[in-house]
């Protein structure tokens, strides 16, 4: 009988052993996951469109100076540069910024010296400082988390550009200078705001010159608990 004992006991205490080890190997969902959501309910780059401005909870357009009201485009250009398809003031894109523009393909696209690929929008400020903005406006109150990336597109240059996420056209939430070519700068914040507050995302020319400033951004929104 004390045999019999002792052998369940060393049975239990394998099994233990083989669980606790189990246990460990099933990943574990990290607290940096749990708090940030997996898929945005608002992302400037899928929800991009050409037919209408605003579009829904987007606008895209230009202020000069910074803070200043917001100027929608009017002009679409879809043929300069096939595959690009854009919002700008007037004439044609790249050759009349400030403009705002969207990779319409799977792949990267390379003109000139610039290339933009299908995850960023395009962003160019005006030769006059004419800050190219994509705005986002809540269409409920909440908290809301945001984030993003920015990224210089040229690689003649390189991107030498400024950018500031704005609250509401005059709280500056973070600034960075853009002056490289593919080396994406990230930002997020958790906001609370009212139905009807903005967020812009705006570039400027930064070093004085609007010449190979080709920018990339992302913006997603996600409304949270």
């Amino acid at each position: 009988m004390k045999t019999h004992s002792c052998a369940r006991s060393t049975l239990f205490n394998s099994l233990v052993l083989i669980a606790a080890v189990v246990l460990l190997l099933i990943p574990q969902a990290s607290p940096a996951r749990a708090q940030n959501p997996a898929a945005a309910d608002y992302d400037a780059v899928l929800d991009f469109s050409i037919i209408s401005n605003p579009n829904g909870v987007w606008s895209y357009g230009w202020m000069s100076p910074l803070g200043s009201p917001l100027n929608l485009y009017t002009v679409t250009d879809t043929t300069t540069f096939p595959g690009l398809s854009a919002w700008l003031e007037s004439g044609m894109m790249m050759y009349a910024p400030p403009f705002v523009g969207h990779n319409d393909t799977n792949g990267v696209l390379c003109f000139l010296s610039f290339c933009v690929p299908p995850t960023y929008l395009h962003l160019h400020p005006g030769p006059n400082n004419e800050v190219s903005v994509v705005r986002w406006t809540a269409p409920t109150s909440g908290n809301f988390f945001v984030q993003g990336r920015v990224v210089g597109l040229d690689h003649g240059g390189p991107t030498s550009t400024g950018f500031n996420l704005v609250l509401n056209a005059s709280n500056i939430l973070f600034s960075a200078s853009i002056n490289s070519y593919k080396s994406p700068i990230s930002f997020h914040h958790t906001l609370t705001m009212s139905a009807g507050d903005t967020l812009d995302c705006a570039v400027d020319f930064g070093n004085g010159n609007y010449n190979a400033d080709s920018t990339g951004i992302q913006f997603k929104v996600t409304q949270v608990e």
